[in-house]
């Protein structure tokens, strides 16, 4: 039966999660391997799981490694990582790298079991798995790589999730800005997000700044990079990274600069003494400062580019499922609405492949009165159209 248990914090960074994105060649995969070396001075207390097509770590020595491709090998994996700690090995913190791959390997298992249970009905694309409707994206994150992170934090493994970062446009829940706000985050969709960032007691952000200057070339004036680049990496949200912790206030730097070739020792330092000024009773608190470094920064936001938009032809119901989408790529990490219009249009063009020819039909003069094409309809119409084949 289960008990509450009175929670006491652990100054260790091998007993937490941490989510750690950041541009391609930050040195993350490197930061990993300094922390296990300056952590347990001993490569084999860490495990890096190098997941689908990344494999970054070639030019890396004293890492210990392995590669993993598919569901069932990461599962017999994390099997023996539990069953056989202590026994056949020792490893005390796992990292997988990246998770960008790690959920492809988790979406190609959710359309396997889709497509096991509709024989009828199979799908290749996640967004139409599971019935479409984001349907998919979510029975991946919580009922394959959730349950999968928890058994791993059951068994006492410290982790660390590496991602990749891009600029989004984000629309905060309750807010009443209908077109959001521009900022540093992953790459992965909002369920997988959720999966990694909601649940990370760490959540990190690499940037690095490259210096600016425009020089007149000719009659044009065209932007040169200028003095050396600055990695930082964040560890408290700014206005334009994501970032954050379970830091109490002031117990870590907003963020710190990578300016030596091995980060670990401070890299532990900051979390350690940041976990052991969160305890709300200390015993033995450090008696070293953190800097609190504020100075501002200047990331650029990419600009917007219009998307030309290609007509395509529908008067055939075969055109239906195989119309390519044109429409831009949206990623409201945090929006309410879960009926996303690039998700509804996706689902239709997999649905039509499998209803009668009297549902394609009426669809088809839907769609002919409603715009032309699948990727013309709105979020009301692609309903209407998925009413229809049902």
């Amino acid at each position: 039966m289960v008990r509450p248990k009175l929670n006491k914090i652990e100054a260790d960074i091998s007993k937490i999660s941490i989510y750690l994105r950041s541009t391609k060649k930050f040195g993350k995969t490197t930061l990993w391997r300094d922390l296990i070396m300056e952590k347990f001075h001993d490569p084999t207390k860490g495990l890096l799981i190098a997941c689908g097509s990344e494999q970054g770590y070639t030019m890396l020595d004293n890492l210990n490694a392995v590669h993993v491709t598919n569901y069932d090998d990461l599962m017999e994996l994390i099997d023996w990582l539990i069953d056989k700690k202590g026994v056949e090995h020792d490893i005390r913190m796992v990292a997988f790298d990246s998770v960008d791959e790690l959920v492809l390997i988790t979406d190609a298992e959710t359309i396997r079991i889709h497509n096991k249970d509709n024989p009828t009905k199979k799908v290749k694309s996640i967004k139409a798995a599971m019935s479409g409707y984001s349907a998919g994206e979510k029975y991946s994150a919580n009922n394959l790589i959730k349950p999968m992170m928890n058994r791993l934090k059951d068994a006492g493994f410290g982790r660390m999730y590496i991602a990749h970062t891009k600029f989004k446009t984000v629309k905060t829940k309750g807010s009443t800005d209908p077109d959001g706000y521009m900022i540093l985050t992953s790459n992965l969709g909002a369920d997988y997000e959720s999966a990694f960032g909601d649940c990370a007691d760490v959540v990190l952000t690499g940037t690095v700044d490259k210096p600016i200057v425009e020089k007149t070339v000719g009659d044009d004036t065209k932007k040169f990079i200028s003095g050396d680049t600055v990695r930082r990496l964040y560890f408290r949200e700014t206005e334009l990274v994501d970032a954050g912790g379970r830091f109490s206030a002031g117990t870590v730097p907003e963020y710190m600069v990578f300016d030596k070739p091995n980060m670990a020792a401070d890299f532990i330092r900051i979390i350690e003494e940041g976990m052991e000024k969160s305890k709300t009773v200390t015993d033995n608190a450090p008696t070293s400062k953190l800097p609190q470094t504020k100075i501002p920064v200047a990331l650029t936001v990419p600009e917007e580019k219009p998307v030309q938009k290609t007509p395509a032809d529908v008067d055939e119901v075969a055109n239906i499922a195989e119309e390519p989408n044109t429409e831009p790529e949206t990623d409201d990490m945090f929006s309410d609405t879960t009926n996303d219009v690039e998700e509804l249009r996706a689902t239709i063009k997999e649905t039509v492949k499998t209803v009668s020819a009297d549902k394609k039909a009426e669809a088809v003069k839907f769609i002919k009165d409603n715009g032309g094409k699948v990727d013309a309809l709105g979020e009301a119409e692609c309903l209407k159209v998925l009413e229809i084949l049902s």
